[in-house]
């Protein structure tokens, strides 16, 4: 990372300046030693039930230490063996045979075999959990015998493999999936056991190792411990006092950091911009040209909002996928300059040369970037309705269809299929968008292996570009810190880093 002096955040700088003034990392006068890992995250688990885990985020960590995966997710986005040892595809992509890993036991005695996948595929497609859409292919599970479970489809599913490492793929005992104890005391057969008596709901959340663990050596440390810390100031102190060894930072706080001797982590994970959600022009008329919806995109000095709003940590994008995506094109990037005449030319061309108004969001996580787009926007005209959204409201107003605009800071996935999705299937196609063209692309990526799987992933990602069903303004790096005694690897386009990345340094 850049050690120079950044514009802007002067105020956070010397706040924490102040609270934190002197402080270098030292040992906490309770150390924890290189036998333990302790991390500060940002969230808290709503439950231990595998229906409800979540994939994204920071959520993990604190589900991961107990539920192994059947697969492992590795940084440069490719799968790995893990309870499933060997798997393959049948003809139509739409049967996928697992073979299972024997000898492994639950915490409680029950064997892992096909049908425990079974049954933990059956409770997490019958749940209501935020990540049950990743099921949303599956039609069942067979086990034809102990060591093979058969995973069926109805249509092929790109991201089933990276699924099975996450949230879709966590494995519980099936003794313990219909106990509602298993909400507050998880019983898997992952690395860890969660030490109940000692666990603190909504504090902290202990981990001792699971003697019966079939792969010991891939998890280096003897305990481990997640503090839920919502408040940076917090994660900065606990990791400059040593209390903690990562924590994820923000932007503005990032040299401060770095010159108290924590290493940082910069991983570009998020894009941010607007999503142009009413493309037919149900609520907005003017939006279901693609003229208008490219005008908007020429507005904005994506440059200069970088440089003010995150200190130029990140890139410039016109593209909701991540630069390590196999749908990513480097070109598509400069597909809209800042170019006010341009805009107004199309907007003239359209019949809009006059403008229009809009209603959009007004509540409190974005509301940073409010001023920057009513002054883009204004410069052809649009003017903007602001409209006031209570924070837990903000979900619902958002899928309501009230709003055709919506500013957004987006996860930009490594995934291919799940970053084009988020503009065809995904709950942000707020008006039912469709298009056949791209309807297409998405059916031959769907269907399709190797490079022609990934050129119809280009194709469809430059149809989106092109047709503006988007205008993000740049790709953002999310900061993560840890001590020098901690070392970590990066997935990249990930939010919180998995678990069995982190390892005493040498």
């Amino acid at each position: 990372m850049t050690r120079s002096t950044r514009r802007g955040g002067s105020a956070i700088l010397l706040a924490v300046t102040l609270l934190l003034a002197g402080c270098g990392v030292q040992n906490d006068a309770d150390s924890h030693g290189r036998d333990q890992l302790t991390l500060g995250t940002v969230v808290d688990i709503p439950s231990y039930d595998p229906a409800e885990l979540r994939s994204n985020g920071e959520y993990p960590q604190l589900w991961a230490p107990v539920y192994d995966t059947l697969l492992e997710r590795r940084p440069d986005g490719s799968v790995a063996p893990n309870l499933a040892t060997e798997w393959s595809w049948d003809a139509t992509h739409t049967e996928l045979t697992l073979t299972l890993r024997e000898g492994v036991r639950f915490t409680d005695g029950t064997p892992f075999d096909a049908a425990a996948v079974a049954a933990n595929i059956e409770h997490f497609r019958a749940g209501t959990g935020s990540d049950n859409y990743l099921a949303a292919a599956i039609t069942g599970v067979d086990a034809p015998d102990p060591a093979r479970a058969v995973i069926r489809l109805d249509e092929p599913d790109p991201t089933l493999l990276a699924n099975l490492g996450g949230s879709l793929g966590a494995m519980a005992s099936p003794a313990a999936l219909d106990d509602p104890a298993i909400a507050l005391s998880p019983v898997g057969s992952g690395p860890y056991e969660l030490d109940t008596a000692r666990t603190v709901r909504g504090e902290r959340y202990i981990f001792t190792r699971n003697p019966e663990y079939w792969n010991p050596d891939a998890w280096p440390y003897e305990q481990v411990e997640i503090r839920v810390l919502a408040d940076v100031n917090a994660r900065l102190n606990a990791l400059t006092s040593g209390q903690i060894d990562g924590g994820r930072l923000n932007i503005q706080v990032m040299d401060y950091a770095a010159e108290s001797g924590l290493e940082i982590h910069p991983n570009r994970v998020d894009w941010v911009g607007l999503a142009i959600v009413d493309r037919a022009g149900e609520v907005a008329p003017a939006l279901a040209d693609i003229r208008v919806r490219q005008a908007i995109n020429l507005v904005f000095d994506r440059q200069a909002m970088l440089d003010a709003l995150d200190l130029g940590q990140g890139a410039v994008s016109t593209q909701i996928v991540g630069a390590t995506s196999p749908a990513y094109d480097p070109d598509l990037d400069s597909a809209y300059g800042y170019d006010v005449e341009r805009a107004r030319r199309l907007m003239a061309e359209a019949g809009w040369g006059e403008g229009f108004s809009v209603p959009m969001m007004d509540y409190s996580r974005y509301r940073v970037y409010q001023p920057f787009v009513e002054q883009a926007l204004a410069s052809i005209g649009i003017s903007v309705d602001w409209r006031s959204v209570p924070d837990q409201m903000a979900v619902d107003a958002q899928s309501s269809g009230e709003f055709p605009l919506l500013i957004l800071s987006q996860q930009a996935p490594t995934s291919a299929w799940d970053g084009l999705n988020l503009a065809y299937g995904n709950a942000l196609n707020v008006f039912d968008s469709t298009d056949p063209e791209f309807e297409r692309l998405m059916q031959t990526a769907r269907t399709a292996t190797g490079p022609a799987q990934e050129a119809a992933f280009r194709e469809a990602n430059a149809w989106l570009v092109e047709n503006a069903w988007f205008a993000p303004w740049y790709q953002v790096d999310l900061v993560y810190a840890t001590d020098p005694a901690t070392a970590l690897q990066v997935e990249p386009g990930s939010a919180g880093p998995p678990l069995r990345y982190y390892a005493p340094a040498s």
